[in-house]
């Protein structure tokens, strides 16, 4: 018997099926590309279902074993609206899209940014999907058109599955759930012109929500008697697949954005909290709080920066079918340089989001490297995170270690990076696919394959590799790291 975990993102699915002490049996996946510009980002709902299905037909096919079954994680915020034949109305808005902050000025007047975040755990924010809502309700037709409202997460389970049910930690990232009672807010929602029934029914991560429609499962090459279970928003199922069950570990997610997540020692929401952006958010183990640090600009500043420092490098890379990031990386190790980079290149992640910020360069000469402003851009990654870890320190948090997780967590230097910046041991959990095994942790223990999350974890998640802080780059990382404080707050909001 076999489990699986589908993890749905921004730029991507993926698939990977494993038997229950974390052995992965089978694994695949697709990749397509976000729309948009001019502030603009989109996905659109029927090329993300038609490459899901695909990569799920695939895998039942292929699999060499039989699947009892599957929990989906998927993006945040994005949400899919659909009329009264289950279509598509529009493409979907990304966490970075433009649209949204005038609205939110808005929310902050018309119910008070304190109100929402007591009721949300949420500061009030653009990149949050209620903000959205209430732009297609002022901009087009689209909110009294459709019939019902889906993340990516509940709208894979609703294809597979007929039924709408939606994990507490995706609902969360609406800033329209009522996270006490684990409920919609009527009256955010209502802000919008969305009624409660019109969204799925909030449920905890791990029940099941249904067994695979018949037909749905002769199509995908499917057993009949499969089950779907909530799964959860990306990040908190790539932390449950880390390992994070107590206070002593916290996990940072490296893909397009990083996303660091930490577990509080209680439900709390202060005017601290929204003085720094910093969230309260339900994690996929029932009764546990999660707070996080976020930078918007992670994997695709690096891309920018292949594009446009090293056009010709990354041509040649791809010629000789070589990696380009790994041959970048060999060129930079051990290097020094008194470049600066804040890392805000149209949007801005904890202590203060924003999606319209932008990024600073300095400290260069006519002797600087290209080389040497990529190694600032990481290095301006890691400092920004760090900024706002000591201040997430006075809620309580007490991480020993950091899992990291994502593309960008192949890379040991980037790793060993943020070891000595943070000073805290780095892991990186073995599999690569922390996401994945989340869902798959969820789908076993909601079908009671494992008697609980806790002994999932212990059978099922390893560690690869570990980072072990060093001193002396500590020590040079912090003096570079004051300079770096003085040139966000002079620079952080300048537009």
């Amino acid at each position: 018997m076999a489990y699986a975990g589908l993890d749905v993102g921004t730029s991507g699915c993926k698939i990977a099926v494993y038997d229950l002490d974390g052995n992965i049996l089978f694994r695949a996946a697709r990749r397509y590309r976000e729309q948009g510009g001019e502030g603009r980002r989109e996905l659109d709902a029927k090329i993300v279902s038609r490459h899901v299905l695909d990569l799920i037909a695939e895998t039942g096919k292929k699999c060499p074993v039989r699947i009892e079954a599957m929990a989906v994680a998927s993006l945040g915020e994005s949400v899919v609206c659909l009329d009264e034949n289950g279509e598509s109305l529009a493409p979907s808005m990304l966490t970075g899209d433009c649209r949204g902050i005038p609205e939110t000025e808005w929310l902050k007047q018309k119910i008070g940014q304190e109100k929402i975040m007591e009721i949300t755990g949420l500061p009030p924010n653009e990149l949050y999907s209620l903000s959205k809502f209430i732009w297609l309700k002022n901009n087009t037709n689209i909110i009294n058109n459709c019939k019902n409202i889906l993340f990516f997460e509940d709208y894979i389970g609703y294809l597979l599955t007929g039924k709408m049910a939606v994990s507490y930690s995706s609902a969360c990232r609406s800033m329209a759930f009522d996270i006490r009672k684990k409920s919609w807010s009527q009256d955010l929602l209502a802000l919008a012109g969305i009624r409660p029934e019109q969204m799925s029914k909030p449920v905890e991560a791990g029940t099941i929500i249904g067994t695979v429609l018949p037909g749905m499962a002769e199509k995908l090459n499917l057993d009949p008697g499969m089950k779907i279970v909530a799964g959860g928003h990306d990040q908190s199922c790539a932390a449950l697949g880390s390992g994070i069950y107590e206070m002593n570990g916290c996990e940072t997610s490296m893909g397009t954005c990083e996303f660091m997540l930490f577990m509080l020692p209680c439900a709390q929401m202060s005017p601290y909290m929204l003085e720094n952006d910093f969230t309260c958010i339900p994690y996929v183990i029932a009764d546990k709080y999660l707070s996080s640090l976020e930078v918007t600009t992670c994997g695709i500043l690096q891309t920018w920066g292949k594009e446009t420092l090293f056009s010709r490098m990354s041509g040649e890379s791809e010629e000789r079918d070589a990696n380009f990031f790994a041959e970048l990386e060999a060129k930079i190790a051990g290097l020094r340089t008194d470049v600066l980079v804040l890392p805000q290149f149209g949007s801005s992640g904890n202590p203060r989001l924003s999606m319209d910020a932008r990024g600073t360069i300095c400290g260069l000469s006519i002797h600087t490297t290209p080389e040497e402003i990529f190694l600032a851009m990481l290095e301006g990654i890691g400092f920004q995170l760090y900024l706002a870890y000591e201040r997430l320190l006075k809620l309580g948090v007490k991480p020993e270690y950091i899992a990291a997780t994502g593309g960008l967590a192949v890379s040991d230097m980037i790793l060993q990076l943020r070891a000595d910046i943070f000073n805290i041991k780095v892991i990186r959990p073995a599999g690569g696919e922390s996401g994945t095994l989340g869902c798959m942790l969820l789908a076993a223990t909601g079908i009671g394959a494992y008697p609980s999350l806790e002994e999932g974890i212990r059978r099922a998640v390893r560690v690869q590799k570990s980072f072990t802080p060093d001193p002396a780059s500590h020590d040079y990382y912090m003096g570079k790291y004051q300079k770096y404080k003085i040139l966000y707050e002079r620079m952080h909001d300048f537009k």
